[in-house]
């Protein structure tokens, strides 16, 4: 018996680097290429992540950029300070770098965690983890979802909870009074 194969299909992705560049700043713009620099340089892989990409895909102000890198962001503090950017604060606890970039982007540079809560009313016990376990412990689909800045895969979205169809579905997330 004589089996004929179809030609392998090809699957294109959305290009959110587009909808990315057409929605940020040129100074936001500048902010995210200095950042992934940084952590290209230092071989960790990045992510535009949460708020931000909330905001890209909805059509909302982009008002900070919020970052998430597999490996200890701290380590990056004086790579970037060299590049222009301004460490307001760090937290040892959960790796973070809350930043000022040029043209007063405010930014925030978080490592991929996992947090484990082993008793009510206290710090959560916080390990390095992949970007999917990161996503996986925000609090609203919306928040969930990640913008590849990697070589190889820049402009995936990484969206493991649907949260673009939720945020299309039921529309922005009410402000608390």
């Amino acid at each position: 018996m004589r089996r004929s194969f179809a030609a392998p299909v090809q699957v294109r992705m959305a290009d959110y680097i587009y909808t990315m560049e057409i929605r940020l700043t040129p100074d936001q713009q500048r902010g995210v290429t200095l950042v992934q620099d940084v952590a290209r340089n230092a071989g960790m892989n990045i992510y535009l992540t949460g708020g931000a990409v909330r905001d890209i895909i909805s059509g909302f102000p982009i008002r900070d950029l919020d970052f998430t890198v597999q490996g200890n962001p701290i380590k990056l503090q004086k790579e970037l300070e060299k590049a222009g950017a301004r460490v307001s604060a760090a937290d040892e606890d959960t790796k973070t770098l809350h930043l000022l970039l040029p043209g007063n982007v405010r930014a925030e540079l978080s490592m991929a965690r996992t947090e484990r809560y082993e008793k009510t009313g206290k710090p959560p016990v916080v390990t390095p983890a992949t970007i999917l376990d990161d996503l996986r412990r925000r609090d609203f689909t919306v928040n969930a979802m990640a913008l590849s800045l990697n070589p190889g895969s820049r402009g995936l979205l990484m969206d493991p909870f649907n949260g673009a169809a939720d945020h299309a579905l039921f529309g922005p997330l009410p402000l608390a009074a």
